[in-house]
């Protein structure tokens, strides 16, 4: 194990027990059953990129990390609750190998979790930069707002684009800026300023995690439809189950031959798919080459995450952000 993914682990470990206890300090014992349920959103998540994008955009030694766990918690509430309505939104049965939100307690209750997590974490931000030594706090908030209102337009475009057979690649591309690039782009944005770097280290570190959601995104798309539900804690080809529009159906139209395009092109202009045309619409994509192209375009947001921070100096920043774009194939067993 790595020192980089030890300091991973365990920055996640620690931000994880800080969200436990915003989301749980924030409710009243008397409502066992909200606890319980905003207990188990929390439970049973694996370590995520969020928080750790956050710290080392902010933090110049490790000690720093002791000012900013709180908002390094507060962001990844943030994420997960836009998680909650993704999986609503994809009718997702699976999150983390656990039954999703919204499959154990219905749709209502998990829409009533996602507003309480987005509650905690805004409150949280507010109350830590009014008393903590920031720079930049009214900017910040400004862009955290903006943050929760990216997410849901591009939860409402990629829903809104279902089965669209003429969406684009500079469609799809918006949807997840929007949901991923952006918000990778506007956290690392957030610690840049709050630790006060200079204007041009602002902007590469911006720029760097733009680029490194939009590649983990693509990603993402890959895996839906190579790994099991096992692999991943999913559900296995969710995308292709809902008719989503994603890079691998996009590409797969150029891809494939005509045989391919009659397969893909029955299978979304249908309302639901059974098990045997979603299996037959994930090999489709599988062997006409499309994953390559796909991976190659996230290989692609990779460099220039990493060009991005090759035009700052040389820190504790820099090195771990790079372990992160050095290890993504790799850790989501997409390495060649």
């Amino acid at each position: 194990m790595s020192a980089y993914f030890d300091m991973f682990r365990r920055t996640f470990r620690e931000v994880h027990r800080t969200c436990q206890g915003l989301v749980l300090g924030s409710l009243s014992r008397k409502d066992s059953h909200l606890r319980e349920m905003l207990s188990f959103v929390l439970a049973h998540q694996t370590a995520s990129e969020y928080p750790y994008v956050f710290k080392y955009a902010f933090c110049r030694t490790e000690r720093d990390l002791r000012r900013i766990t709180k908002l390094a918690a507060a962001a990844h509430l943030l994420q997960s609750s836009a998680f909650v309505t993704d999986d609503i939104f994809d009718a997702t049965t699976m999150r983390y190998g656990q039954p999703a939100v919204h499959t154990k307690y219905g749709v209502s209750y998990a829409i009533i979790a996602t507003e309480i997590l987005q509650s905690v974490a805004l409150e949280t931000f507010s109350a830590e930069l009014e008393r903590g030594r920031f720079h930049n706090k009214v900017l910040v908030l400004k862009i955290l707002n903006q943050m929760v209102r990216e997410l849901y337009v591009g939860q409402y475009l990629d829903v809104y684009n279902t089965g669209n057979l003429r969406m684009t690649k500079l469609d799809y591309y918006r949807v997840i800026a929007l949901g991923v690039g952006n918000f990778f782009e506007h956290l690392a944005q957030c610690g840049a300023l709050l630790a006060g770097r200079p204007d041009a280290e602002v902007r590469n570190l911006a720029r760097f995690g733009y680029h490194y959601g939009m590649a983990l995104f693509v990603t993402d798309d890959i895996v839906d439809v190579v790994d099991s539900d096992k692999v991943t804690g999913k559900t296995y080809a969710t995308d292709l189950k809902n008719r989503r529009m994603r890079l691998p159906v996009i590409l797969s139209r150029v891809a494939g031959n005509s045989g391919d395009l009659r397969i893909i092109h029955n299978a979304f202009r249908k309302k639901r798919l059974s098990s045997a045309e979603i299996k037959r619409a994930a090999k489709v994509i599988r062997e006409c080459g499309a994953l390559d192209a796909c991976r190659r375009v996230a290989e692609k947001h990779l460099a220039q995450a990493v060009r991005h921070l090759g035009l700052m100096e040389p820190s504790l920043t820099t090195r771990n952000l790079k372990w992160l774009c050095d290890t993504l194939l790799t850790a989501q067993r997409l390495a060649p």
